[in-house]
C-alpha cells in the first residue's frame, strides 16, 4: 500500500508561511462553502469544525487556495442531495425521488440559490483548476489499484495535484493517506493514527 508523504494534524498546525498553497478536497470545500451542511446530521458539524477554522485561518493569512472543477462538481451534487434530504425530512408524507424533487419549481429555485451561494463562496476563496481526465490516468488508476484506496475521481485529482506541484492537500478523506507524495492536512482521527 502506498503512503502519503506526511500527515499533518490541522488541530495543532499554525500556518506561518502565507505563500504555502493548499488544495481543498470536496468535503472541506462543501463544509466551508455551503451554510446548510449538517442540518440533517448533527455530528457532521463537529467533524467539520476543525476544517472550517483551518480554512478560515488560511484565508485570513492570505494563503493561496485551490480546488478543481471536479471537486466543485461533486460539491454541487452533494448539496443537491442534502437539499433533497432536507425536503424529505420536512415532508415525510411525500414519497418522492430526487427526480420528482427536481420537477418542483419552488424547490428548484431554492436549490439554485443555495448552489449559487456555494459556488460564489468557493470562487471567493479558491482558484478553480480546470483539467481533463485522460484515459491514460484511468489505466494507471486500475494498474495501481492494490496500492491505494482512492476512488477514480480522487485518484485523478490527486495525480493532477502531484503533477502540478499542489502537494498540500486538506481533506477528511482517509483514503488520501494511501497516495504518495502528498502532504495530507486533516483532523480525521483514523488518518492521524496512521504510522
Amino acid at each position: 500500500m502506498m503512503k502519503c508523504e506526511k500527515i499533518i494534524d490541522i488541530n495543532d498546525f499554525i500556518p506561518f508561511d502565507n505563500q504555502k498553497a493548499f488544495f481543498l478536497d470536496t468535503n472541506v470545500l462543501y463544509w466551508f462553502s455551503y451554510p446548510r451542511y449538517g442540518i440533517t446530521k448533527k455530528h457532521v458539524k463537529q467533524q467539520a469544525s476543525p476544517y472550517y477554522d483551518f480554512i478560515d485561518n488560511l484565508v485570513a493569512n492570505g494563503n493561496p487556495l485551490f480546488t478543481s472543477v471536479y471537486n466543485i462538481t461533486e460539491m454541487l451534487h452533494v448539496i443537491e442531495k442534502n437539499e433533497f434530504d432536507l425536503f424529505t425530512l420536512n415532508h415525510p408524507e411525500a414519497d418522492w425521488t430526487i427526480k420528482d424533487f427536481r420537477k418542483r419549481s419552488n424547490e428548484r429555485s431554492q436549490l439554485k440559490n443555495n448552489l449559487s451561494t456555494a459556488l460564489s463562496n468557493a470562487k471567493n476563496i479558491c482558484k478553480i483548476i480546470n483539467f481533463n481526465f485522460t484515459y491514460n490516468t484511468m489505466e494507471q488508476f486500475v494498474q495501481e489499484l492494490e496500492y491505494h484506496r482512492c476512488d477514480t475521481f480522487d485518484y485523478a485529482i490527486l495525480k493532477h495535484c502531484i503533477n502540478d506541484g499542489k502537494l498540500n492537500v486538506v481533506s477528511d478523506d482517509n483514503d488520501f493517506t494511501t497516495m504518495e507524495q502528498i502532504f495530507l492536512y486533516t483532523a480525521n482521527p483514523t488518518s492521524l493514527a496512521v504510522p
